[in-house]
């Protein structure tokens, strides 16, 4: 007997050297990306009007490392060729200080691969999960569905075939990355939560190299583009 586990859906954690380095010179500017939760579930300063964490000089040898972990995520996990440059977007701060400080389910529509830097993780923090919105193994709808109800859940033994939903605890100073249309958010799964679950997050758009602007397919630089 064979079985072949096609198409699977990659998620990368990387560690992140010179982390303590990093964070020190994060919170140096942390005050100017700080901000105000002005509702119950606002843990994220993207719509703060200050996505631009990635514009602070002092923290260009962090986002050249996170440079250096979408390359090999791209080339050397999944394969493709060295043909891009990594171009950050935007970036942003994602918080937690209370076991309700949950972000709901979204995806990122504006880029190609997504981050989560983690400055500071105390124990016991808010894990990433993500979302199957594709799942082919789920022979009828809702076969694989986690439900409390004993006639309704119909899976043996929850594994990566049959999951519905698969979270992580990156642990502090490394980086995950993941296509920016996977469906994700953060919950807290329980234990003595204390302290400040902090992030940096981060959209990357592939661009094509100067010397690869022969390809039909891909973005290209925006020396290019014309606003009209």
């Amino acid at each position: 007997m064979q079985t072949f586990n096609i198409f699977p859906t990659t998620v990368y954690v990387g560690e992140v050297t010179d982390h303590e380095t990093h964070k020190e010179e994060f919170y140096k500017v942390y005050p100017k990306f700080d901000y105000e939760e002005t509702w119950e579930d606002n843990t994220v300063s993207e719509n703060m009007g200050n996505p631009f964490v990635h514009l602070e000089d002092t923290l260009d040898p962090l986002f050249q490392q996170i440079a250096y972990h979408a390359r090999k995520y791209t080339v050397e996990i999944l394969g493709y060729k060295d043909i891009f440059d990594y171009v950050i977007t935007k970036t942003w701060l994602s918080r937690a200080r209370k076991t309700t400080d949950e972000i709901r389910w979204h995806i990122h529509s504006t880029s190609h691969i997504s981050f989560v830097y983690y400055v500071n993780m105390p124990e016991n923090s808010h894990c990433i999960e993500f979302e199957n919105t594709c799942t082919k193994n789920d022979l009828f709808k809702t076969m694989n569905s986690k439900d409390d109800n004993p006639n309704r859940n119909m899976v043996e033994n929850y594994n990566p075939l049959n999951a519905e939903t698969f979270y992580l605890h990156p642990p502090e100073g490394s980086v995950a990355m993941f296509p920016s249309s996977l469906s994700h958010h953060t919950k807290f799964t329980g234990g003595n939560f204390e302290g400040e679950r902090l992030g940096i997050v981060g959209d990357i758009t592939l661009m094509l190299k100067e010397d690869q602007l022969h390809y039909s397919m891909g973005y290209i630089d925006n020396k290019y583009w014309k606003k009209y």
